[in-house]
């Protein structure tokens, strides 16, 4: 994506009070959304002031084929350097789902230049595979030093293979929960993320020196993974205290995304190492958007429900009421005649006992099987290959 020219800003969140009350907060609002968005679509950052190396670059796979996907697609490095001796890759390692970039500095005389630079590299091919499995991987790119040590200095997802849009999640409170590798969760820290069509906006309501601090982005994301970079909100009216400053907002963190299903995904929050002009620090987190209420792990899929096949212009209505526990790992919702269920498989994620699968039948006939389960709206696909989506209706 574009960024901006040298020299080019991109408006601050600021506003100007007028005579007209609605007037005013109309346009606070309307900024207070749309530029953190026009960050988010242009790949601009606040940062760039900064120097950090990792808002120069650009990280993307690029396939060689249309029809065969799955054959190691070329891993492209594209962006400005701080200085006339480019970066060159040093080695690369593929493990799973990470793919590692060790780059070096070239040798000779270097002036303080911001140069352009293009790598091209291919991570499967170098590990000796004919193939790249398709998903997301995560990318990490490091910068030896002279002493022999290395500098992580860039972090992206990137994803080998089509987009897939079935994991988009729900819109509500998101929350960090601990996992099962032992990443401890954020005490107190909430997310609210909003996805409408392909904006994606999250709030990140967090801690500084034990003050709340919150921070806003948004960006596009037409698959299931998404950076968005945070700007830490400041300043702004403060309820009864009458007229004050309009919000402004500084830089923050980045926050990359990838969405397992609509109520549980990683990410991970990078920002600048202290004591370095190039390094960067990442952490690692487990999001899940929790029912609010405690209770039975099925209560919260009781309701009225709309089964959709394929592209179907009419929905069915399910009217799951009774609730059965097989064990402590299963349980089963099913209409008022006992004919149609909806049977999920628990699991623990984070200590929250939520569905990880679920089948729908009627009587001995299995309608779907769901993969991807939220808390209002389950994926799947039927036993013919169809696609099939179950979504709650309001009360």
């Amino acid at each position: 994506m574009p960024k901006a020219a040298k020299g080019e800003h991109y408006p601050k969140m600021m506003t100007h009070r007028t005579t007209n009350p609605l007037q005013s907060t109309r346009l606070t609002l309307r900024r207070l959304l749309l530029a953190p968005l026009l960050l988010g679509l242009f790949g601009s950052t606040m940062a760039d002031a900064a120097g950090r190396v990792e808002d120069d670059i650009q990280v993307r796979l690029e396939s060689g084929s249309n029809y065969a996907p799955q054959w190691p697609p070329d891993l492209i490095l594209e962006g400005t350097w701080n200085s006339s001796c480019l970066p060159v890759v040093a080695s690369t390692r593929l493990v799973d789902k990470l793919i590692d970039i060790q780059l070096k500095i070239g040798e000779g005389k270097c002036a303080e230049a911001s140069t352009p630079f293009l790598l091209k590299l291919n991570p499967a091919r170098a590990a000796g595979l004919r193939q790249l499995a398709l998903g997301v991987y995560q990318v990490r790119l490091f910068l030896k030093r002279g002493n022999g040590g290395s500098d992580l200095i860039g972090f992206r997802l990137l994803r080998a293979g089509a987009l897939d849009s079935r994991p988009r999640p729900e819109s509500g409170f998101w929350w960090s929960i601990p996992t099962l590798e032992a990443v401890p969760a954020l005490a107190g820290n909430g997310l609210s993320i909003e996805q409408q069509g392909e904006n994606l906006a999250v709030t990140w309501l967090s801690y500084d020196g034990g003050r709340p601090v919150w921070y806003f982005g948004s960006t596009r994301m037409p698959g299931s993974i998404a950076r968005v970079e945070l700007l830490r909100m400041a300043g702004g009216g403060e309820p009864f205290s009458g007229p004050n400053s309009a919000p402004g907002a500084e830089p923050g963190l980045s926050m990359n995304l990838q969405f397992h299903s609509p109520s549980h995904a990683s990410a991970w929050l990078v920002h600048d190492a202290p004591f370095s002009a190039q390094a960067i620090e990442v952490q690692n987190l487990n999001l899940s958007r929790l029912p609010f209420e405690d209770g039975h792990p099925g209560a919260h899929w009781q309701g009225q429900w709309a089964l959709v096949i394929g592209a179907a212009s009419e929905a069915r209505i399910l009217d799951l009421a009774n609730l059965a526990t097989a064990d402590a790992e299963s349980f089963q919702v099913s209409d008022r005649l006992g004919s149609v269920s909806l049977q999920c498989r628990l699991d623990n994620f984070g200590g929250h006992p939520l569905p990880a699968f679920c089948s729908l039948t009627d009587g001995a006939s299995i309608l779907a099987d769901f993969d991807l389960v939220g808390l209002d709206r389950l994926s799947g696909s039927t036993a013919d290959g169809e696609s099939v989506r179950l979504v709650r209706l309001a009360k």
